[in-house]
């Protein structure tokens, strides 16, 4: 199933085209955009992490750990206003719409986690980054996989958030199915708009 990109310039999919729907999710190897339950990485328990480490990367037995970026649930920003930011990634201020808190990234609510907690909205800090143990992740551990063009969300808005690229969702796509198309490990369904690579 093809999955329409943003409308318009928005940020992010329609919440149901963010996640791989539970059944299938096994078809698909850990990799990034993988979303895993709390963990301590040193400075106290973490709601959720999501995996951000490359995926080109993740088969490379010279890769001992793995970067993650640290989950929280959006009913934790403290005001709505907030949250509905975070949501859209753009905010309104001086008559003009701009990205708002580029550090994060949005996710939609897992419909078939086996965690209620992960039935609810969240989001992303990408500047609460840590390295783990590549050991710690396997298919089973996992609580969403994101869809591939949910991930194009992820890479587009990360590079909006490290380099202030602001990138085209449909130029992202391109790049990534170009990676695809080079990447001789690469495993699982590909997506179609990357089956010609």
């Amino acid at each position: 199933m093809a999955i329409e990109p943003p409308a318009g310039d928005a940020w992010y999919l329609r919440a149901d085209d963010y996640w791989v729907p539970a059944e299938q999710a096994g078809e698909y190897p850990v990799r990034q955009g993988d979303l895993f339950k709390g963990v301590d990485l040193g400075d106290g328990e973490w709601f959720g992490h999501l995996l951000i480490h490359p995926t080109c990367e993740l088969s490379k037995r010279s890769v001992e750990r793995v970067q993650v970026a640290r989950v929280h649930p959006l009913s934790a920003l403290p005001d709505s206003k907030q949250a509905a930011a975070v949501t859209a990634g753009f905010e309104e201020k001086n008559l003009q719409v701009r990205p708002a808190f580029a550090h994060t990234f949005f996710l939609a609510p897992v419909p078939d986690a086996t965690i209620e907690a992960f039935r609810k909205p969240m989001f992303v800090d990408l500047r609460a980054v840590a390295l783990h143990d590549r050991t710690a992740y396997s298919s089973p551990e996992r609580i969403g996989a994101l869809t591939h063009d949910a991930r194009v969300s992820l890479i587009r808005r990360e590079l909006y958030f490290r380099y202030r690229l602001s990138l085209p969702f449909e130029e992202v796509r391109r790049l990534e199915a170009g990676r695809i198309g080079n990447d001789p490990t690469f495993a699982g369904p590909r997506p179609e708009w990357a089956e010609g690579g």
